[in-house]
């Protein structure tokens, strides 16, 4: 028998529950970090983006702490419209609506995969199936109406500005918030890279080729501003 095991970065939905992640992820960088770099995939970007942007607001009202790494790469990264909110961004009910559908469409996608894993049936062209999503992975919207947000309408303070690798898959429900992630970046300093699959790690050989070179690109950006 195949046990399929999985584990959340969360306990349960919602901006408190987040926090308390965010407060664990801080301890254990304030004891092992800091870091170059932090590489997440999916609902653990929603957490790394949380401890940032609070961070922000932490600096903006007077705290010296510095941040916890240099860069980050997220890998089909997921933007909780929660935290926007809870730091008095404006977030539309559109958004919100969009947040839930996509994410009951990777549920229902991980239950199909888990089950065909405890039958011994090998997951095959699970996110073949494009034909109920929310977005056209060929177009990317505009700032000011990326799936419900308009990034235009957020403070400058708001947005990300280290080094960041955005990797997101066309097929991918949560595509939608992979965006809104990247667009939460500072455009100067981020890198978008579709690696035209589902809601998981590819591991085809060009693009695995392809996301180590974006992975050696930061490296190479991270020592070209780093102290000499």
């Amino acid at each position: 028998m195949v046990m399929w095991k999985a584990y959340k970065w969360m306990e349960k939905p919602g901006v408190e529950s987040i926090k308390k992640s965010v407060e664990w992820l801080q301890k254990y960088i304030d004891k092992n970090g800091p870091f170059d770099c932090v590489c997440c995939f999916s609902k653990s970007s929603s957490i790394v983006v949380a401890l940032l942007l609070y961070h922000a607001r932490d600096v903006a009202n007077g705290s010296q702490k510095p941040l916890p790494f240099k860069s980050a790469i997220f890998i089909n990264g997921n933007l909780e419209c929660s935290v926007l909110e809870d730091l008095g961004l404006p977030v539309t009910k559109e958004a919100k609506e969009i947040q839930t559908k996509v994410e009951e469409m990777v549920k229902a996608k991980v239950d199909a995969m888990s089950n065909l894993a405890s039958s011994l049936v090998k997951p095959s062209g699970l996110w073949d199936d494009t034909s109920q999503l929310l977005h056209d992975p060929e177009e990317l919207p505009p700032p000011s109406n990326c799936f419900g947000l308009d990034f235009t309408s957020f403070p400058p303070d708001a947005f990300i500005n280290i080094p960041t690798v955005h990797m997101y898959g066309g097929k991918d429900p949560i595509f939608t918030s992979s965006i809104q992630l990247a667009y939460l970046c500072d455009p100067k300093t981020r890198v978008m890279y579709d690696h035209q699959g589902g809601h998981d790690v590819p591991r085809t050989p060009d693009v695995v080729a392809d996301m180590a070179a974006q992975f050696r690109k930061l490296d190479k950006q991270l020592r070209a501003t780093g102290p000499k």
